[in-house]
């Protein structure tokens, strides 16, 4: 697939007639026809796709609620809610959709239930049975995976929902309410394209507690929440190996395989020994964002320190909200600085840019909220990254592309590229509120549903105290003065 980079559209529309900005998503970009989105019809239909396997197979309890599934909404209203099992008969649940979609020429609520990955997972299903995403469809999610950061982005929080099947379903009964009436705005998705050498590279992903060779030599992917490159990857491949069930375990397993992966001193990614050059376009020839040699005019740019983690970030949170590394007074992360209007930029997930951070050490993710050293690199895109050759042997590099963990064996390069734009749910109801409902199933009571299209939105926090606390425990470990919670430093 050969992908060009798209150029700014005109805000002029057909016949020299000006497009009104009402029209247009916050990047300058064609908006989808705002008023089919705001027309509420009497009956409205709903489309649930759920991954049955995700949150320790809490999203089964969805597939058991019957069908049809009508709820009353406001004004007279209805909606049916239409459940199907991503894995085992999607295209049936897409067709019908579709034949909604074509008839109302209205976009169609999409709530996917599951992890992150699940989002791109069902928009490729749809596009394979003739779906045009980007116009037809309205995504929601449902919380299922472990970190979630897509959910809590939009509004929706990032903890499992208990007790679906309780109370005649009222839980899903006022989640189905909250979709209705949620807010439309738009999402981008780029796509990774990450390729090594013909002849001695290697892609290995996580099968059970070991690694496996996939027989191609590149990787395709779209992104919708991040990519990164380095020792946070490294770290994400290990707890892949052991990964659980439970999303309150994986977390600590996360942690775990954070603390005794930095503890291997001699075997840290480096950003600086694994990237020679970044580039701000499509191509080498594009102008060098940092590098490790010496150009026509002088020294490049050069990273501040030597960071364990390159990031690229479609939204603001990572690790289930531990981190959300740019903040426009974090410091800058290469010598000399980046020009003001490439880095004194807001973090949205729809304006048609990235944000690029590096971390100078994984120990940063936990306690973001407490000492944020993230450093920013370069508001933008498209990007293209050259890896250096290993002479001596092989270069070991891992990424990851929202949530899936590749361990690359002598990359060569990487390209960055704005791919599409989807229209996403976001959720106005207040933040505690939400959480109440999720955790025990109880309902809302009248008056924040009432007020709930006027709530500002609000995202998930890691309490100061509890990351506070971890910082004597990590310097401890880290600086090898002795043990924590039991675990010694490997031999």
């Amino acid at each position: 697939l050969k992908l060009k980079r798209a150029a700014r559209p005109s805000l002029v529309g057909p016949c020299g007639i000006p497009t009104p900005t009402s029209q247009r998503w916050p990047d300058g970009s064609l908006a989808p026809d705002s008023s089919a989105a705001m027309m509420q019809p009497s009956v409205e239909d709903i489309f649930l796709f759920v991954n049955p396997s995700s949150g320790g197979n809490k999203g089964q309890d969805f597939l058991q609620v019957p069908q049809p599934f009508v709820t009353d909404l406001e004004e007279g209203r209805t909606a049916t809610l239409h459940i199907y099992s991503l894995p085992d008969n999607p295209d049936e649940g897409f067709r019908k959709l579709k034949e909604i979609a074509d008839r109302t020429k209205m976009p169609v609520r999409c709530v996917v239930g599951g992890g992150d990955g699940t989002v791109m997972w069902a928009d490729c299903v749809a596009t394979k049975n003739g779906i045009d995403t980007s116009k037809q469809l309205i995504y929601g999610i449902i919380p299922l995976g472990t970190g979630n950061d897509f959910s809590r982005v939009a509004g929706w929080g990032g903890k499992n929902p208990k007790n679906v099947l309780k109370n005649d379903c009222r839980l899903l009964r006022d989640m189905v309410k909250w979709w209705s009436r949620a807010t439309v705005r738009p999402h981008d998705v780029w796509e990774c394209h990450v390729e090594v050498d013909d002849e001695d590279g290697k892609i290995m992903k996580v099968k059970g507690v070991g690694e496996e060779v996939i027989p191609e030599k590149e990787i395709k992917g779209p992104l919708i929440n991040y990519f990164s490159i380095g020792q946070e990857s490294k770290v994400g491949v290990e707890f892949d190996k052991h990964r659980t069930k439970s999303q309150s375990c994986n977390l600590f397993v996360y942690a775990w395989q954070g603390i005794t992966q930095e503890m291997d001193c001699m075997n840290q990614q480096r950003v600086g020994d694994l990237i020679s050059s970044m580039h701000a376009g499509t191509g080498p020839e594009d102008p060098f964002i940092f590098g490790n040699n010496e150009g026509e005019d002088g020294e490049l740019p050069e990273l501040v320190g030597n960071p364990e983690s390159l990031m690229f970030l479609n939204v603001n949170s990572y690790a289930g909200g531990a981190g959300q590394f740019w903040q426009l007074d974090g410091s800058m992360g290469t010598d000399p600085a980046p020009e003001e209007k490439d880095v004194n930029v807001q973090s949205e997930p729809g304006d048609g840019r990235l944000e690029v951070v590096t971390l100078p050490s994984v120990a940063n993710i936990a306690l973001d909220k407490v000492a944020h050293e993230a450093k920013r690199i370069h508001s933008g895109g498209p990007y293209y990254l050259e890896f250096f050759g290993n002479d001596e042997g092989e270069q070991h590099v891992y990424c990851e592309i929202d949530g899936e963990f590749y361990h690359l064996v002598n990359p060569t390069c990487c390209h960055v590229r704005y791919l599409k734009k989807l229209q996403v749910l976001q959720n106005t109801v207040p933040t505690d509120a939400w959480k109440d409902l999720m955790q025990k199933g109880k309902a809302l009571p009248a008056d924040i549903v009432d007020t709930a299209k006027n709530a500002s939105v609000a995202f998930a926090q890691m309490t100061q105290d509890v990351a506070t606390g971890m910082v004597g425990s990590w310097q401890q470990v880290t600086s090898g003065t002795g043990e924590m919670m039991g675990f010694k430093r490997p031999a």
